[in-house]
This record gives C-alpha cells, structure tokens and sequence, in this order.
C-alpha cells in the first residue's frame, strides 16, 4: 500500500494532467454536436472494424468444425455407393433400398497427422487410433482411390503403409474384364504402380480402369485406382506387366477414409481354412 501511494504521489501531477484531459474530452464529446457526430462515426468504425477482426478469428476456428462435419458427411455417402453397388451385384438392392441397412462396410473418417513421399517405403500417420475402432489390417481410401492398408495401431493414432510402398501388395482387377492381378510400386515414379500376374491372353487396354478386386478382407471391390497407361510382355512370360497410373495425388491428401468390413472375422476363418 505505502508503495502505491509513494507512486500515486510521484505521478500526481501527471494523473491530475491525465483526468483533466478525460473529463475535458468527455464534455466536448457531450456538448458539442459536430464533435459528437465525429466521436460516434469514428467510434463506429474502430468498434466495426474489432468485430470484423473477432469474427475473423472465430470463423478461422469454426472451419475446422464445418470441414470435419463436410467429411463425416462425405464419407457417409461414399459409404452408402460402396454399400449400395456391393448389394446391387448380389440382388439385395431393393432390400437394401427398402430397409438401409444391409451394410457390409462402415467407413471412419480420418485426418492425415503425417506422411513421408520422398522414400522407398513411405508411411502416412492418422489422428485416429483404437479408441475409434482402428485395427491392424483394415484399408484406407480417399476420394479418388486406395491409399494403403492399417500397419499399426496405438490408443489415439495409426501408421499406415502407404499403397507407394516397396512392401505394399495390394489385389486389383482391371474392372471391365476382371482380369486380377498383385499391385506394386517399384518407386521409380508415384504416381505409377505396376499390375502383375495378369495373363498374357487377357484382353486389356490403354485407358482400362482398375479397381480393387474384393476377394481379400481389406478392400471393397471396385474402389477406383487408376488406369492402365501401358502394358509390356517380356519374352517368355505367361503375364502381363500393366503399369497403371492413380489419378489421385496421394502427396496432396489431408483427409482419408478407413473401411470396416464388418464381416472380416466370417470371411477371414473361411480364407484360412481354405488355405489349411
């Protein structure tokens, strides 16, 4: 307290000067119309123009919220064309119309924490993990196409082996003929993968879509890939080497999907007790 008066007292003259000055502006303010009109237009302009800069920054933080809603949104419809194509191939798409609910594949909107491009084997990190239902082996898409398969799973994120991944082996199908095959990425180019086991009879090409084939638990058939942009057959060989083209720009992604097949555990028994 002593302290606060010693400098009340040290800066008296000045505080008086100060007051002086508010209660000589507020009364020029108050008292004069022309002064007024001036103090209210002026106090309007800064007042206008703290609101706008607020608003600003709120609608900076609000957009975060509107674009996650734009993407659980997406991904509800993207669930439904996977889940309505798959239902019309085996005839239950009236049910499925009638009721909505003969759902093989849930798809969990994620965002992109991380990612690598520039290596041999590239990883993507996701801000999701097991407390939202993420497991070890399920696919990942976007939009356009594959992105990859779930390496690893942790309580709130998981690392994901890219589809540009010298280890990535993903089964695919040239769409129109359903010809299946492995695809690879040799990392010579990533925007290039390479469609192998595809026999030399097939009838393919250039321009053919290519899709997942389905016959695994990790993708849905018929999610989009790329198409073919040419195709060799080295002398000797019974298969084609189909070098496919994605038409999606992985480098570019922020936001992924992660498929659910909810009859994995079914599909999988059967698969390893056909294999023995």
């Amino acid at each position: 307290m002593r302290n606060l008066i010693n400098l009340i007292l040290r800066y008296s003259a000045l505080i008086l000067f100060l007051l002086l000055e508010l209660a000589s502006f507020i009364l020029i303010v108050n008292y004069n119309k022309s002064q007024k009109e001036i103090w209210a237009h002026s106090s309007n302009l800064l007042t206008g123009n703290i609101f706008e800069k607020v608003e600003g920054v709120q609608g900076f933080f609000d957009l975060q919220e509107v674009n996650d809603s734009l993407i659980a949104e997406n991904g509800k419809l993207l669930e439904t064309i996977i889940n309505y194509r798959i239902n019309s191939k085996n005839n239950s798409f009236q049910r499925f119309e009638e009721k909505n609910t003969v759902y093989n594949y849930n798809l969990i909107p994620a965002r992109i924490c991380n990612k690598t491009l520039n290596l041999r084997n590239n990883y993507l990190t996701l801000c999701k993990g097991s407390l939202d239902s993420l497991e070890v082996g399920m696919g990942v898409i976007s939009n356009n196409g594959v992105v990859g398969i779930i390496k690893a799973v942790s309580r709130d994120f998981a690392t994901v082996l890219m589809v540009i991944n010298s280890e990535s082996r993903i089964s695919a199908k040239v769409t129109s003929k359903n010809y299946s095959g492995n695809l690879v990425w040799d990392d010579s180019d990533m925007r290039i993968l390479s469609l192998l086991e595809v026999p030399k009879h097939a009838e393919i090409s250039v321009g053919d879509s290519i899709g997942t084939s389905g016959y695994s638990i990790i993708f849905p058939p018929d999610i989009h890939i790329g198409r073919i942009k040419d195709y060799t057959l080295a002398g000797g060989s019974n298969n084609f080497n189909i070098k496919v083209e994605m038409e999606q720009d992985i480098s570019t992604l922020e936001y992924v999907y992660v498929i659910k097949y909810l009859k994995s555990s079914e599909k999988d028994t059967l698969l390893q007790l056909e294999n023995g």
